[in-house]
């Protein structure tokens, strides 16, 4: 498993510098020289966006624009997997495929993933790129990466040989090399490895040392001790090179071969006296040779390094009680115990309480032995392991730690920025959120001069999500937001834009409006009070803010506006037709009647009109007037539902013409066939007349239709009683009183 890491990690390093290579960023002009780079792919586009875009040819400049954004994006994902930001870098290159879907996005995508340990999303994105174009060599050495790391080597095989055969290199060669070790053909990787050793010119001490590692972690001790040995030859003062061959030696090469595996660690400590692992073994290997005097300053030596290290005091109080130092030995053997109950992980724990019992016996300590050996003996039941491999699996573990790479985690694979380079990537990002803001912003403007408003408004979105201040771009989102009646996205570009320009009057009547429209009465009022001297003339306007000022039940300043937008509009239906509004909203109905009844001099086929005027004479109880309005609304507009219901009301409230209210209310029904209201009154009516099952029906129809007015419920539990349902009746009457405390209101037509 740690040759599996190890190349991961060698992988992974080699991806990142790879991945910027894919996408070559330029410094902007901004840069400390002062000077324009070489144009590359992203100025080009950038140069015919803008020649297109001024030329008034938007398709064309939307095709430019697009490609602006699918190679800046590819960038910035590129510069976040440099800085290890890899949640933002999927985000951003997941993104650009919608621009530009290339082998060099997917890769980067999938070594985005990789890094986040989503082997199987990484596994996806690295198939569709090598699916996207086949000759991109970046695709396949990923992918081949991928199944390396999952330890699918047949599958990683193929990937790896396109690779070599597509653009070879180093990592590619090495990275093969390894796969065909995995997959037991040591005959192709040591053909593999002689040519990389024949493409560098020299024989090399340091690649022999890396094919030695490779050879070892795979199970090929011959081979990697060879190429130790090779290493040591041309270098022998290479670092670790001793150490590894004796700790190759003492592993596979018996009990013969100690005395070598020993002057291998002593060759390590001439360079490195205080590397504690070649002190460690050195000692083991004394130790094992029975030359305990020899082996205790090693391993007191190893302890000093490493304190923390329970096979050092193990195998030193080993040496010490057959020299007869049995305090010492004691003490070493303790500490152990300590030391293990720490690292459950640790496998020395049964030959340390049995050679402690050993030695408290021989102490003459022989209860405090007895128990010790108890509990040695308890350990020994539970491993299968023999003596030998014990010893075996305690020094695999120091060897495994000795062996074990610095950086393990392949998906904490991170480069580490100078500081120069990171004030370089954040000038380029800075550089790139501009472009990308500008060419995001230029996409809104071209859909919404072709009405496509809902793209527009994603573009500017997109385009603040990148620089929230791009000039322009707040006033545009606003303004073509507004005019879409998306109100909710207009609001907060329309603020943002007023409150950098607030002589902007276009903006503060369209921001007010955006307010009242999405009930923020408040802020409306606050936006519009600017504009209080001259509102008069906007009759929408003193609309929205006459009635935001009802809404926050100031009504006496509201009074006056509408005053206001009367006494200036008696010559124009339109605006008068917002001043009577006002009124009827106010309560003021007799003003109300009086500025309908002016519209409809100025404009008698004006729809609603007379409807409005039944509505408040209604309230005024001027139910005959009332009648004459609804029907003057009828004749101008027959299909009204709202004015056929209100015409039968008048008559309801008169208790007159019983048959004709309920062929008018029939034909609210036939207009409007799920009006609650009409419904309720039919049931009401039927229920007056004795025909109980008729009115049921109505009322339940009601119900259905709009289950939340309190009034339906009680009439229908009135129905049900008359119909002996008291179950039915009970509920109703339970679900009348329970909206009643919610609403505190009688929605109850008039």
């Amino acid at each position: 498993m740690i040759t599996r890491i190890f190349i991961v990690v060698i992988f992974l390093f080699s991806l990142s510098i790879s991945a910027q290579r894919i996408a070559p960023t330029k410094i902007p002009p901004s840069s400390k020289d002062g000077n324009i780079q070489p144009a590359d792919d992203l100025l080009k586009h950038l140069s015919a966006a803008e020649t297109y875009q001024i030329s008034g040819d938007l398709v064309n400049a939307a095709v430019e624009n697009r490609a602006v954004i699918g190679i800046a994006l590819q960038r910035v994902g590129n510069i976040s997997i440099e800085e290890g930001n890899y949640p933002d870098a999927v985000k951003i290159l997941d993104e650009s495929l919608s621009y530009a879907d290339s082998a060099a996005n997917r890769t980067n995508l999938a070594i985005a993933y990789l890094r986040q340990n989503k082997i199987d999303e990484a596994m996806l994105a690295a198939q569709r790129a090598v699916s996207t174009d086949p000759k991109f060599a970046g695709a396949h050495y990923v992918l081949g990466n991928i199944y390396f790391t999952k330890e699918d080597y047949a599958a990683a095989l193929p990937e790896l040989e396109k690779v070599l055969q597509l653009a070879p290199d180093f990592d590619a060669a090495h990275a093969l090399a390894l796969t065909y070790l995995h997959l037991k053909q040591p005959e192709r990787a040591r053909l593999l490895f002689e040519e990389i050793q024949l493409s560098v010119g020299k024989e090399s001490a340091d690649l022999h040392f890396l094919f030695a590692r490779d050879y070892e972690s795979t199970n090929n001790p011959l081979d990697a001790e060879r190429e130790l040995k090779r290493t040591l030859v041309l270098e022998p003062k290479k670092l670790r090179a001793s150490f590894y061959l004796g700790y190759l030696i003492l592993q596979n090469g018996g009990s013969e071969r100690l005395a070598e595996a020993g002057t291998a660690f002593e060759n390590e400590l001439k360079l490195t006296p205080n590397d504690f692992f070649s002190n460690f073994f050195a000692g083991v290997v004394a130790s094992s040779e029975n030359k305990h005097q020899k082996a205790i300053p090693y391993l007191q030596k190893a302890i000093a390094l490493n304190p923390k290290s329970g096979e050092a005091h193990l195998f030193l109080a080993q040496s010490q009680s057959e020299l007869n130092q049995l305090e010492a030995a004691e003490r070493n053997l303790r500490r152990a115990v300590e030391l293990e109950s720490k690292d459950k992980a640790k496998s020395q724990a049964r030959r340390t309480h049995f050679l402690l019992g050993r030695l408290l016996i021989k102490s003459g300590r022989k209860a405090e032995g007895e128990k010790e050996l108890i509990i040695a003996g308890k350990l020994q039941q539970e491993s299968l392991l023999t003596a030998r491999d014990e010893i075996d699996q305690i020094l695999g573990q120091v060897g495994g730690d000795a062996a074990r790479p610095v950086e393990a985690d392949p998906t904490s694979v991170k480069l580490t920025l100078t500081s120069a380079r990171s004030a370089e990537l954040k000038k380029l990002k800075l550089y790139l959120a501009d472009v990308l803001a500008r060419a995001f912003h230029n996409l809104g403007v071209i859909a919404a001069q072709n009405g496509q408003s809902g793209e527009a408004l994603d573009r500017f979105a997109s385009a603040s999500n990148w620089k929230s201040d791009f000039p322009g771009l707040d006033r545009n989102w606003g303004i073509i937001g507004f005019r879409a009646g998306q109100y909710d996205k207009a609001a907060a570009p329309l603020a943002r834009q007023l409150a950098g320009n607030p002589d902007d009057k276009l903006i503060r009547q369209m921001l007010g409006a955006s307010y009242y429209f999405t009930n923020d009465f408040a802020r409306a009022v606050e936006t519009l009070k600017p504009l209080e001297s001259t509102i008069g003339t906007t009759a929408e306007l003193s609309y929205f803010y006459g009635i935001s000022l009802i809404r926050l039940k100031r009504n006496q300043e509201a009074s006056v506006v509408f005053v206001k937008l009367a006494d200036a509009s008696q010559s124009s239906s339109e605006n008068l037709f917002y001043a009577a509004q006002g009124f009827m909203i106010l309560g003021n109905y007799e003003r109300a009647v009086q500025e309908f009844r002016t519209v409809i001099s100025l404009d008698p086929g004006r729809e609603k009109a007379n409807y409005f005027i039944g509505q408040s004479l209604i309230r005024l109880n001027r139910y005959d007037e009332a009648e004459k309005a609804f029907t003057r609304e009828l004749e101008i507009n027959p299909s009204d539902p709202l004015s056929k219901y209100h015409l039968a009301l008048t008559l309801i409230e008169r208790k007159t013409e019983s048959e004709r209210t309920i062929s008018i209310l029939d034909q609210a029904i036939k207009l409007k066939f799920d009006y609650a209201d009409a419904h309720y009154q039919l049931g009401k009516i039927y229920l007056e007349k004795g025909e109980t099952v008729k009115g049921t029906e109505y009322l339940e129809n009601a119900v259905s239709f709009d289950a939340s007015k309190d009034y339906i419920h009680y009439q229908l539990s009135i129905a049900y009683r008359k119909a002996a349902r008291k179950e039915d009746a009970e509920r109703e009457l339970k679900r009348y009183q329970e909206l009643k405390a919610a609403n505190r209101k009688n929605d109850s037509p008039m």
